[in-house]
């Protein structure tokens, strides 16, 4: 019996003098990461600020925790939106934005368990040569024993993720220096003059340029007020070939039905991602690349063939470089 009293006097003892250690131990911790990107502060920004592109760059997806489930509520890149999660690995939590400064930084409340356990981080975003973006997560550990000896360990538990993290960030942000500007837009409902044709690889200025001319010629006989740069759908296209089945268009106010190739369409509101595109024709890979590349991970789903919108008319700006093209795949 005594010998059993001296090992509980010892637990005691030993806990009491872990609970006094725990109150010598820091009541604040900090996890702090930084990388140098080689991309506009704003590019950078647009992948920080919205939670629905951290799916690209953070390593907390479905591919660490399969049976995770996320949701976004509220206005996403604004001031109270909310990404939350649950699942076996990951756990229970929400990050729910608390301040933004636009090409600066994202501030964010973050809680685990129920908001048992909560911190507040920021992703800051300096502007020079290459920008430097830190990311740092900080928590009051309060006056419970167990958590202040949590805070020793935070900086390894958090800071591998944030490395990850910033180094996919880095790697996303300096692939999309070379893309075209991409915005997500509504294109409204529109009546256009239509001539489906089809084309290869050495034909395409021919049978298009035989086409507009077409409709340009009805539009001044029958005085139709043009409404908008000429146009191009892809309904088919192959790529082996480059062989394309085409709806070449100019949108018009109104236009009465008329006999022959040409065809008189009313285009319903669409969503579409556009790509703001300058050069030669012969050269808008990239561009199809990059939206191809934005639509798979903002899991947007096309929806019909990839317009050609010609902006600049060639006919009157020689300079290739100078023509503007914007490219839009429709999605839902």
């Amino acid at each position: 019996m005594k010998t059993f009293m001296k090992i509980l006097y010892w637990i005691f003892g030993i806990l009491a003098l872990l609970v006094v250690v725990s109150y010598l131990l820091p009541k604040h911790y900090k996890v702090e990461r930084s990388i140098y990107i080689s991309a506009d502060n704003k590019l950078i920004y647009n992948l920080v600020s919205n939670f629905e592109k951290w799916y690209i760059w953070v390593p907390w997806t479905h591919e660490m925790d399969s049976t995770a489930v996320f949701e976004i509520t509220g206005e996403d890149g604004r001031v109270g939106a909310t990404w939350s999660w649950n699942g076996k690995i990951l756990g229970e939590g929400s990050m729910t934005a608390t301040e933004f400064v636009p090409g600066e930084m994202l501030a964010y409340d973050l809680s685990f368990s129920k908001e048992k356990y909560k911190s507040k981080g920021k992703i800051i975003i300096n502007e020079d040569d290459s920008c430097k973006v830190i990311w740092t997560d900080e928590g009051d550990l309060g006056y419970n024993p167990i958590n202040r000896y949590m805070g020793l360990f935070m900086d390894k538990m958090m800071g591998p993720g944030f490395e990850k993290g910033l180094i996919k960030l880095k790697m996303v942000a300096e692939e999309r220096k070379s893309w075209p500007r991409i915005e997500e837009i509504e294109m409204p409902a529109q009546v256009a003059l239509i001539i489906r044709d089809s084309a290869g690889p050495s034909e395409y200025e021919a049978v298009m340029g035989c086409a507009y001319g077409e409709m340009m010629n009805l539009i001044q006989d029958k005085k139709y007020k043009q409404t908008g740069a000429p146009f191009a759908i892809y309904i088919r296209w192959d790529s082996v070939t480059l062989f394309s089945v085409m709806d070449i268009g100019i949108p018009v106010e109104k236009a009465e039905k008329v006999t022959g190739r040409i065809k008189v369409k009313t285009l319903p509101v669409q969503n579409g991602v556009r790509a703001i595109y300058f050069g030669p024709y012969s050269k808008t890979a990239n561009a199809y690349y990059a939206l191809m590349q934005y639509c798979k991970e903002s899991n947007k789903e096309e929806t019909g063939g990839p317009w050609e919108i010609y902006i600049t008319d060639p006919m009157t700006e020689k300079d290739s470089m100078k023509w503007e093209t914007h490219i839009v795949f429709p999605v839902k």
